[in-house]
């Protein structure tokens, strides 16, 4: 079984073969030629240098990663292209005077050295001891197994409490 590519190979015209050639006749030839030319002068005459240089310019314009260069580049119409212009001029504008604004003020080197040494004094602030414990000491006195455990705490902090 053939391949479809076999068969475009037996169907196409070898060039070199003699056998085609003589079915174009001289008119139909120089009729080819001077069509070819007439394209290759008309190709040569519309590529001017301002041609070429816009061809570039939009090229480059739609490939730029600058903002806005894109948008300019791919516009349709004139009040497009000079809407982005504007914005872009004044973008650039911003950019330059915010630019040397801070480079200046960096480049001025100015050291602000500012030094208090307060001995005068302050007024305390006023402290409220709260008492956080939940336990009142007259109900645990009353319980005497934590009579007997209250006992012992304090003796261990007077240092009276006794080893044996």
């Amino acid at each position: 079984m053939s391949s479809p590519s076999e068969g475009l190979r037996r169907r196409r015209k070898d060039s070199l073969s003699d056998e085609f050639d003589s079915d174009l006749d001289e008119n139909e030839i120089k009729a080819i030629v001077s069509d070819i030319e007439q394209d290759k002068i008309h190709d040569e005459s519309a590529d001017t240098r301002w041609v070429r240089f816009k061809t570039y310019c939009k090229e480059w314009g739609e490939t730029a990663s600058i903002h806005g260069v894109p948008h300019m580049a791919q516009a349709h119409t004139t009040i497009a292209i000079i809407v982005w212009s504007v914005i872009l001029v004044i973008s650039a504008i911003g950019f330059v005077y915010m630019f040397t604004t801070i480079l200046a003020s960096y480049l001025a080197f100015d050291v602000v050295v500012q030094l208090n040494t307060g001995l005068d004094s302050e007024p305390f602030p006023s402290i409220t001891f709260c008492n956080t414990n939940p336990y009142k000491l007259s109900k645990i006195s009353e319980v005497p197994e934590l009579n007997a455990l209250l006992t012992v705490y304090q003796s261990s902090a007077d240092g009276s409490l006794k080893r044996d």
